[in-house]
């Protein structure tokens, strides 16, 4: 890959990492809102899903930008933690 090309793919990264972070937290705010016709209020639980699945599709595109780049340095910080959310939110499947 040249490096104008992973230039322009890295930012690529970037921008989708952001969007996902959006449309992530629009989502779990709408199944929040949503009426159920369940007696059973899960919606916390689903809202709680759509987090954790957006922070695992982010965690992931940061990885692949911090792969390519090696920077910013906080980068990998912030991976690790973001890491420690998704692996903690599957503590409850054991």
């Amino acid at each position: 890959m040249m490096p104008h090309d992973a230039l322009r793919f890295t930012r690529w990264v970037a921008g989708f990492s952001i969007a996902t972070v959006i449309l992530g937290v629009l989502l779990a705010l709408y199944v929040l809102r949503s009426p159920t016709s369940s007696p059973v209020n899960i919606s916390g639980a689903l809202a709680l899903g759509v987090l954790w699945l957006t922070n695992l599709i982010t965690l992931l595109m940061n990885t692949i930008y911090w792969f390519i780049r090696r920077w910013p340095k906080w980068l990998l910080v912030a991976i690790a933690v973001q890491g420690a959310v998704a692996v903690i939110g599957l503590l409850p499947l054991l």
